[in-house]
């Protein structure tokens, strides 16, 4: 007999969304953690789509433009962030054609630009990392950071 055996798993679930939203592969994890049987668990989560409560897309629409409004993460990062909060890749892909298309990569990446001295090759180094590691295409990153985007100096004769 496990622990949860005379609690309603739907009640235990909808007190946790009560806090902040779960992705459907989240909660049925945490349910079946607490020890709920997975028949119980899948019929639990089942209900709670059919009600509302609980909507993958609705979740990765909140978590894309929570990363969005910071200005500082690329395409990559935003599939991470997705993914580890149990968001399948169908979820990614319908939301990329719907929304992440549309997003100009490089116009951010270039408001980010202005915190190094692109001057230096070291610094044009770093910044591309930099945007390697935030998510960003690699293209976007080699168009602003590479050897050819290098300031123009005035050669000695």
């Amino acid at each position: 007999m496990s622990r949860t055996s005379n609690k309603d798993p739907y009640i235990q679930a909808l007190r946790w969304l009560g806090y902040r939203d779960y992705s459907s592969a989240c909660l049925a994890k945490r349910l079946r953690e607490q020890g709920y049987d997975q028949l119980l668990v899948e019929q639990t989560v089942s209900r709670l789509i059919d009600e509302g409560w609980l909507d993958d897309f609705r979740l990765a629409r909140q978590i894309i433009e929570q990363c969005l409004a910071t200005q500082t993460m690329g395409p990559g990062l935003i599939r991470h962030r997705l993914m580890s909060r149990g968001l399948s890749r169908e979820i990614w892909d319908n939301i990329l054609q719907e929304r992440i298309q549309a997003i100009d990569w490089l116009k951010i990446a270039e408001a980010l630009e202005e915190r190094y001295d692109m001057n230096e090759p070291r610094e044009r180094l770093r910044f591309g990392r930099y945007l390697i590691r935030r998510g960003f295409p690699t293209a976007v990153a080699w168009q602003l950071a590479g050897p050819d985007n290098a300031p123009a100096t005035e050669k000695e004769c």
